[in-house]
């Protein structure tokens, strides 16, 4: 080997072992590999929340609904019914209300899917989940 070669090879192991060494990129490495599940993680969360937030909202409004007819603002199971459908005029279309008196107890139930209340979609094993939400109210009357 002649002493050329040697140097030859000499900087060529430095090369090497200088971009082994070399630290440039590696967060970018790292930024590309977390982000997707960040977002994703992020996603989930963002469904969860309107999931919940569509719930109270419902929730809340069975409540007054059921207060108005026990107090007799509203006459009828089927206005009491109505008045649920008409705060949500999006979702009535695949929202059920079922309201019932018995031993004056006023018991209504809304049944809607849970696709309805995300309004994303984009989950398919969310495509089968209902939601059921129920309130009772004792009747004034």
């Amino acid at each position: 080997m002649t002493d050329a070669e040697g140097r030859q090879r000499g900087t060529c192991r430095a090369r090497v072992g200088a971009f082994i060494r070399q630290q440039d990129g590696v967060v970018a490495v790292a930024t590309v590999i977390w982000l997707p599940i960040f977002i994703v993680i992020l996603w989930l969360m963002s469904e969860a929340a309107l999931a919940f937030s569509g719930e109270t909202q419902i929730r809340q409004v069975i409540e007054d609904a059921n207060r108005l007819y026990a107090t007799g603002y509203i006459q009828t199971a089927a206005d009491t019914q109505n008045y649920i459908l008409g705060r949500f005029p999006n979702w009535s279309s695949s929202m059920t209300v079922t309201t019932t008196e018995s031993n004056k107890i006023i018991q209504t139930v809304v049944t809607i899917p849970l696709t309805t209340v995300t309004g994303i979609n984009a989950i398919q094993q969310f495509s089968g989940i209902t939601l059921t939400i129920s309130g009772e109210q004792m009747s004034e009357g």
